[in-house]
């Protein structure tokens, strides 16, 4: 599968060389999500632990980006496009959710968002309640709750990478869970998000739509 993505990698570079248009293409390679391959006891993705929430988010612009240039942000997927666009020269719509952090990406110093914010609305594809969460990410901690027993975590992402020791119950972390409760409180207030669960979504965000769960294909 690696090879297969580098191999196709190389075509699309090797296509905007042809064309002439290396120096005017804004090149961008991510991923919706991470796998846990076992990490945790899981498999698949669909919660906060790093090895599901941290991607990739690899940005080329010859002459622009400097080579080699790595930034730290807490960069959320809603800051793509008004990021994209001020690249651009293109105005940002009031409308667009995210924050513009061009300055990071060519390497400039600026205003940066605190944390990513991250949820996980249930099992959306079979419509199960029970395992909703919503999380926070610094560049040091990453703070989550699940909304069916309000079971909280809390890592630090540098003494601990792999994220084996919650701290949410030790008595020298509560001021920094308090602060990250009520982050996540402003956060979820900012975007009217009510914590609800997966079968809500079905209900009140679907419309007129076929969920093909099996199908049997004939010749």
């Amino acid at each position: 599968m690696v090879a297969n993505l580098d191999w196709n990698i190389g075509r699309l570079l090797r296509a905007i060389d042809e064309l002439g248009l290396r120096d005017k293409t804004i090149f961008v390679f991510t991923s919706d999500h991470g796998e846990l391959s076992g990490a945790h006891g899981r498999r698949a993705k669909s919660i906060f632990y790093e090895e599901a929430v941290r991607v990739p988010f690899i940005i080329r612009w010859p002459q622009k980006i400097p080579a080699g240039f790595i930034s730290d942000v807490c960069l959320n997927a809603p800051d793509i496009i008004p990021t994209l666009l001020s690249l651009m020269s293109l105005p940002v719509p009031k409308e667009v959710e995210g924050m513009d952090l061009s300055h990071c990406v060519l390497g400039q110093k600026g205003p940066e968002p605190e944390i990513a914010f991250m949820m996980g609305t249930g099992a959306t594809a079979d419509w199960e309640d029970g395992h909703e969460w919503r999380a926070l990410r610094s560049k040091r901690y990453t703070y989550a709750i699940f909304r069916v027993d309000k079971k909280e975590f809390l890592f630090d992402n540098i003494e601990d990478p792999y994220q084996m020791n919650n701290l949410a119950g030790d008595p020298e972390y509560k001021g920094i869970l308090n602060y990250f409760r009520e982050l996540l409180k402003e956060k979820m207030q900012e975007l009217n998000d009510t914590f609800e669960t997966s079968t809500w979504y079905r209900d009140n965000w679907t419309k007129d739509r076929i969920i093909l769960k099996t199908a049997t294909l004939k010749g």
